[in-house]
């Protein structure tokens, strides 16, 4: 058995990590190695390779709807994973999948598409009706209206006041720190309970800085860590 298990790393596929949020990088590179080590013997784990341009030129474009150049820079940092020997790649960040298609195009090297596999996710948990947590442009442009429907699932999108909660808690403190105050916490907890009540049976932690601070146990409902989800998905797809 540890024979076969090192020869799955010794044939393994190097991952390449398309940063965008430097959270939210270190959190999926640190999931990938939490899972390797429930799967590999010795401290065995993958190659892969991370590229974090400046997420401030990512975000200003965010802002100025220049969705053309948050493709530009998404494409580029693949390109230098490919060049650095990647051969397949993610992207843990769930708001630049809203132009993941026009980057899946262009891209040197396969894409896992982080809408699919959070679906996918969703399904396997028997998910009916998901709300949606994330930045006011993954909630506002229904980022996952298409995959969680075509597997039968309805998503639900927090109020306008409840979107700015989560959009400052993201931007004002998970980005730059990693972390959430409890007034902050608080008050995103208060927009999950809120859509439970709505009758939402799960919901997608489709920020990759949300983990950080929820989970299952807090959020009381099945939530979705859209980070672990690709970050397992990478694995699988590098080791067969």
């Amino acid at each position: 058995m540890r024979r076969r298990l090192t020869d799955q790393i010794m044939t393994a596929k190097t991952i390449g990590i398309a940063g965008v949020t430097v959270p939210g990088a270190v959190d999926c590179l640190s999931k990938i190695h939490r899972l390797c080590a429930d799967r590999f013997p010795t401290h065995h784990h993958p190659r892969f390779v991370l590229d974090q341009p400046d997420f401030g030129i990512v975000h200003q474009a965010q802002d100025d709807d220049r969705w053309d150049k948050v493709a530009d820079s998404i494409v580029g940092s693949l390109q230098r994973l490919a060049g650095a020997g990647a051969e397949l790649a993610v992207i843990p960040a769930n708001t630049v999948h809203l132009v993941v298609d026009d980057i899946r195009a262009r891209s040197p090297i396969p894409l896992i598409s982080m809408l699919d596999v959070v679906a996918d996710a969703c399904a396997a948990r028997g998910l009916k009706r998901v709300a949606i947590l994330g930045t006011r442009w993954t909630m506002a442009r229904r980022l996952y209206q298409a995959p969680l429907t075509a597997r039968g699932i309805e998503e639900v999108i927090p109020d306008e006041a409840q979107q700015a909660i989560i959009q400052r808690a993201i931007f004002s403190e998970l980005v730059p720190t990693g972390r959430a105050s409890d007034e902050t916490l608080a008050a995103l907890l208060q927009v999950v309970q809120s859509m439970q009540a709505q009758g939402c049976d799960g919901v997608a932690l489709a920020c990759t800085e949300l983990p950080l601070v929820l989970n299952d146990a807090n959020c009381g409902m099945p939530a979705i860590d859209t980070t672990l989800t690709l970050a397992a998905a990478a694995l699988a797809a590098a080791c067969g």
